[in-house]
């Protein structure tokens, strides 16, 4: 059931209207309900997978929770000694353990197993025809579980969190499944912590006029953004990107820069549904882009693009690896045997690399995204040792940096490094983004740009146009959010007559300008398939 189809909003809408007919304190059943059918809609088997991640990872955490209170309750237990509280904290540590490889295991095992399987074995084939074997291991047919990736790592950040004693267990497996599925989310994120949602979900909210209003401008932004945008710059970069052998220099160039511009109108644009979406509930989902386009350093873009995924691999790789004891063990041998110098390059760079080739591996199961990981890991490394060098630099240089100029020039040029990204990330291997990569330098490619050429790759002048007039709309909104913050809150503000303008101009710019009905497929969103 994709986001932009008519039965999904048929299920909006009567859920909504379930949600606020029904007491307010069985308002989560609905949308328990609600998560069920959606789910249900994609099959049974993976309504099954998912129902078995929740279920293992449920009595884990509700095991480990009665472990945490015992725990406290040691240091309450005067007539206890203090050899026996050590004894018995390090026997209920132990169990909190065990079931701790147990709430994990059981959801990431099956995420490697259906996700991963066909990567390694395809992967073990290449080894083998390396070195001149014969033989050859068979793809396995397995079903890949909607948005399994997502709801997976919901999964490992609720258990951890309970483990670690910042959350209490969920009271009821119901309502941990309602927090695991929620509709809206649960396809391509945001990626929520139980903190953050699972309680507006179980309370019940109020109906408010104000939240509705907002949902439904939210939706429609997205679907703009989705239809009007990603849908003709999808065709524009397929017609180049597949069959790349036959092009070369700028067109290659224009085609990468369209795709950057494409995935983030498809993802952002999904990310208005789903916000818009809990919005009409009135459950707040956390923000998962911040004009990304904006950032003037790759660390920063990182902060502002998927933030959600940014911030789990933070508190949930990056952190506990950079603390553990094989960090430690690695840091302590290249001080030793490297020297300070190069063993603090070594304790930093490590954990950015681990996060950033499993940032790759999570995307997808392929070489190519592992090289993307790399990439990114290996720019923001060099980001974060050489930027205090550059400051100094400059001031020696006397290079003004506190202007327009030099921030524009920040963006531009983060901007195309993260078109370099793109490259691994679109192509339809490794080998063919190296191939891409040495097609766009061996000529100029001027003739691609003359007369009618660049209208032969799927959409006309007239579409080009509507990406042109709709992107400057685009980009004057995200000045005046990175100006002013929420834009919905500034629209309010403004003349009725101006508001219900600019509503009836978006409305209809999506019904007459949309792609969508008889003789459009509308494409998946891209993050769909991870």
């Amino acid at each position: 059931m994709s986001y932009t189809s008519f039965v999904y909003f048929v299920l909006v809408a009567l859920t909504a209207f379930l949600y606020y007919a029904a007491p307010i304190k069985y308002r989560w059943t609905i949308l328990l309900l609600a998560n069920t059918v959606f789910y249900l809609s994609a099959g049974p088997v993976e309504f099954i997978v998912l129902a078995v991640s929740v279920i293992a990872s449920y009595f884990a955490a509700d095991f480990i929770g009665g472990y945490n209170r015992k725990i406290k309750e040691l240091k309450s237990m005067e007539e206890m000694g203090k050899e026996e509280k050590k004894q018995r904290k390090s026997v209920y540590a132990k169990k909190k353990r065990n079931l701790l490889w147990l709430g994990l295991g059981v959801p990431i095992g099956i995420l490697l197993v259906v996700k991963y399987t066909n990567f390694v074995l395809s992967s073990v084939n290449t080894v083998l025809a390396w070195e001149g074997s014969a033989k050859n291991f068979s793809m396995v047919s397995l079903v890949v579980p909607l948005g399994i990736s997502f709801f997976t790592f919901q999964i490992i950040a609720y258990v951890m969190d309970v483990y670690k004693g910042k959350i209490e267990p969920v009271q009821g497996i119901a309502k941990y499944y309602l927090y695991v599925s929620f509709f809206p989310s649960v396809v391509q994120g945001p990626i929520p912590r139980y903190a953050e949602l699972g309680h507006q979900l179980e309370r019940g909210n109020a109906f408010r006029f104000e939240n509705v209003r907002d949902g439904c401008i939210l939706i429609l932004w997205g679907l703009a953004k989705k239809l009007i945008m990603a849908q003709r710059l999808a065709t524009y970069v397929d017609s180049v990107y597949d069959p790349y052998m036959y092009y070369e220099g700028v067109i290659l160039i224009v085609a990468t820069i369209a795709f950057s511009v494409q995935i983030y109108a498809d993802f952002s644009g999904c990310m208005d549904i789903a916000v818009g979406t809990a919005k009409i509930f009135g459950i707040e989902l956390s923000p998962n882009f911040l004009r990304p386009y904006f950032s003037k350093t790759m660390p920063e873009f990182w902060r502002r693009w998927h933030a959600t995924l940014g911030s789990w691999f933070r508190d949930y790789v990056f952190f506990p690896f950079s603390i553990s004891k094989t960090s430690l063990k690695i840091n302590k041998w290249s001080r030793t045997h490297l020297g300070d110098g190069a063993g603090k390059i070594v304790s930093v760079s490590l954990p950015i690399l681990v996060v950033w080739i499993l940032t790759g591996i999570w995307h997808g199961p392929e070489w190519k995204y592992v090289a993307w990981g790399l990439f990114h890991g290996i720019l923001i490394v060099l980001s974060t040792i050489f930027s205090p060098k550059m400051q100094k630099l400059g001031e020696r240089l006397h290079i003004k940096t506190d202007c327009f100029s030099f921030r524009l020039f920040q963006m531009l040029r983060t901007f195309a490094l993260c078109c370099v990204g793109r490259v691994f990330f679109r192509a339809q291997s490794i080998g063919a983004a190296f191939e891409i990569f040495k097609l766009t330098f061996q000529t100029t490619g001027f003739y691609w740009l003359n007369g009618n050429h660049f209208f032969e790759y799927g959409i006309d002048r007239q579409d080009w146009m509507v990406v042109l007039v709709f992107f400057v709309i685009w980009f004057t909104v995200s000045v005046l959010e990175e100006k002013y913050g929420d834009v919905l809150q500034l629209l309010h503000k403004q003349n009725l007559v101006f508001r219900w303008a600019i509503l009836y101009v978006l409305l209809f710019s999506v019904i007459i300008f949309g792609q969508y009905g008889p003789g459009y497929e509308v494409a998946d969103f891209i993050y769909e398939q991870f």
